[in-house]
């Protein structure tokens, strides 16, 4: 029998952002490798740039989206969006999955982001009577439910709903359990998998490609906003400067703090990268640094992990569950700029610390390829369906 999976998206890749939230696009390709022809996907995400088309095929599935004032600005980047927008994207996203509905009979809802997204997979699955797996990804219930009663009260509504909800991180999975009252045996752990882009390669050869001369290469990569700990980054290499301790900074991503950033020196703007370009920027970097204030379990340290590169991260979320201090990387407190300052010092100034650390990641992979995730993610769903049947 051939399953129709619903996967509703607070965030896709399009011709514009190729980037943005492309590790859903990498599990969905490698969910219908998995499984083959007896499995059908369609994705209904929204549209935040007003020249992304409503319905494409993007590696080989479709993709429906729904249109909301964005003003051109994903919901995340407002820094308090108010009801009424929160209130256009919940029914246009509603009225979107139940006119796809008709077109076609889902056996499940798979929907990523608690938040904004699983209010719209709530209302759909009682309308709909379809169940429902949730997709906790961190930077949901770190962003919109920690200031707000009400949508941690929607959250709680969309997590009791759900047949069954993933999350990426042991740390995130304990805060289900906790504080949002769920049932240790509804959550599955599954971290999200990584393109097949990032793989280990010619070190020498990736540096010379992308002409970088002698010295030391610190990457950061994500989004360039004060949540990711950029100014501390900043801060942490202006005292660095004063020791006399010289790398060149790159950031690859896009965000708010771009121009704040290219007014320092020795810092530098690649913005957004395709992912065989970040692959390369990760190989020929000394180290990446991730100095977040809150997270999930950032794809970027798998990334950078899978290319061999050790990682300087801040203790938040599901990051001390991938790094091991001294193994693979090192750990500095959140929001300690002095910290991470003496952190990435002793790391720029022992280069042979850091080539063990490269050797001991390329000895000891660990499998983040988004078919691993796929396999794990397709088990859970299928359980979440015969547990609705059962129900039933």
């Amino acid at each position: 029998m051939k399953l129709r999976f619903l996967v509703l998206s607070a965030a896709y890749p399009s011709a514009r952002e190729p980037g943005r939230a492309v590790f859903i696009e990498n599990l969905n390709r490698a969910l219908v490798e998995e499984a083959g022809p007896g499995l059908s996907l369609t994705v209904v995400a929204p549209r935040v740039h007003p020249l992304d088309p409503l319905r494409e095929t993007r590696a080989g599935v479709e993709v429906r989206r729904f249109a909301y004032p964005s003003g051109g600005k994903r919901l995340k980047e407002a820094a308090a969006p108010g009801l009424l927008t929160l209130g256009c994207y919940i029914i246009s996203g509603l009225r979107t999955v139940l006119w796809e509905a008709r077109r076609g009979d889902y056996d499940a809802i798979l929907c990523h982001w608690v938040l904004p997204a699983g209010p719209i997979a709530w209302l759909s699955s009682f309308l709909l009577e379809k169940p429902v797996q949730l997709f906790a990804h961190g930077s949901d219930l770190n962003q919109y439910a920690a200031g707000s009663a009400w949508l941690r009260l929607a959250s709680r509504l969309a997590l009791g709903k759900a047949k069954g909800v993933v999350a990426v991180s042991e740390e995130l999975s304990g805060r289900l359990t906790s504080d949002y009252g769920l049932h240790a045996g509804k959550v599955d752990v599954i971290s999200m998998g990584v393109g097949e882009e990032f793989q280990p390669g010619d070190r020498e050869e990736d540096r010379v490609a992308l002409s970088l001369p002698e010295g030391a290469d610190v990457l950061f990569a994500g989004d360039l906003v004060e949540a990711k700990g950029i100014r501390d980054l900043l801060a942490a290499r202006e005292l660095l400067a004063a020791r006399g301790v010289d790398f060149r900074l790159h950031f690859a991503g896009r965000g708010a703090l771009e121009e704040e950033i290219s007014g320092v020196e020795g810092c530098r703007l690649l913005g957004a990268l395709s992912q065989e370009e970040l692959a390369r920027w990760y190989r020929s970097a000394d180290l990446l640094v991730l100095p977040s204030h809150s997270e999930g379990t950032p794809l970027v340290v798998m990334e950078a992990l899978s290319c061999g590169t050790p990682v300087l991260a801040a203790r938040v979320g599901g990051i001390p569950e991938l790094i091991e201090p001294g193994r693979n990387g090192d750990l500095v407190e959140p929001g300690q700029p002095e910290m991470l300052a003496e952190k990435l010092g002793e790391l720029l100034e022992a280069p042979a610390i850091l080539e063990g650390m490269r050797e001991a990641i390329l000895k000891k992979r660990i499998d983040f390829s988004a078919s691993s995730c796929a396999r794990r993610v397709y088990a859970a769903v299928r359980k979440s369906i015969g547990s609705a049947g059962e129900a039933a």
